[in-house]
């Protein structure tokens, strides 16, 4: 198999309201079955979702975590506001009410206006499609679209690119049943797809002022489907890490028994 990853040039500024499908359309000759990778910020940009920073009001816990972690409590809200549970103080890692589980809940001061932030799209599933759909009806081509943001990693430094939205492709490639080199039965491999082709176009596209937040895989083969990236997402059942800081959480915000009261007095 030969791969071939490019990154779309001189993409200009994207405001509310732009289509990038016609953007692509307009800058490079897409073939079927190419993949087409999009930064999340430009999405976000052209759905709109960009807000002043100060156009909120901290409430009381998001004052405390901003303390915590020495941020401004504005940006503190609008990660609590866009999340569904605190996972970690410091640093402040939430699960999204999208489902991923990310620092500050992918919020984005980069790439963006000092003063405002960026909010990931409010539907990357739907948004991938959108443009997909968008890009069938300008080129002809049959493509699959996927947005990525960037995560750091459990027990690694370093942040990769991962998928947050993708249509056309599926999210993943379950293996298990498969034979190895061998003869023996794979037990447990499910290959991350659409992680794996997001981490490719991000090392190509870029983290700081490239001005290239669109790539396009040529060359790969992968399974075709619609269901999204919400099939990657562990079950709460099934995730022991994020139980652990869960708990771990709870047992330090429980307040102290009258025992534990007396125990640290009588330690002073």
């Amino acid at each position: 198999m030969k791969i071939n990853a490019y990154t779309v040039d001189d993409v200009p500024m994207i405001q509310n309201g732009d289509d990038l499908a016609a953007v692509v359309e307009a800058r490079t000759k897409l073939e079927d079955d190419d993949i087409v990778v999009f930064a999340s910020t430009i999405v976000s940009k052209s759905e709109g979702r960009r807000y002043l920073l100060n156009d909120i009001t901290p409430t009381t816990r998001a004052e405390e975590l901003a303390v915590l972690n020495a941020e401004d409590p504005h940006f503190i809200q609008y990660v609590l506001d866009n999340c569904t549970k605190v996972l970690w103080k410091h640093p402040l890692l939430v699960e999204t009410v999208l489902g991923n589980v990310c620092i500050n809940a992918g919020i984005d001061r980069s790439n963006t206006e000092t003063g405002y932030i960026l909010l990931l799209p409010e539907d990357p599933n739907a948004s991938a499609r959108r443009i997909r759909d968008r890009i069938m009806e300008l080129t002809g081509r049959r493509v699959a679209v996927i947005i990525t943001d960037t995560n750091g990693r459990s027990f690694r430094e370093g942040q990769i690119g991962v998928a947050v939205g993708c249509a056309g492709i599926a999210a993943v490639h379950d293996k298990r049943g498969d034979m190895d080199l061998f003869g023996h039965e794979l037990k447990i491999t499910i290959q991350g797809i659409v992680d794996e082709v997001a981490a490719c176009a991000n090392m190509i596209m870029g983290e700081s002022n490239e001005g290239t937040p669109i790539a396009v895989i040529r060359g790969y083969e992968y399974l075709k489907d619609d269901l999204g990236i919400s099939v990657t997402y562990r079950k709460d059942r099934e995730d022991f890490v994020k139980q652990a800081l869960l708990d771990k959480l709870a047992q330090m915000e429980k307040p102290p028994s009258a025992k534990e009261k007396v125990k640290k007095a009588k330690a002073y």
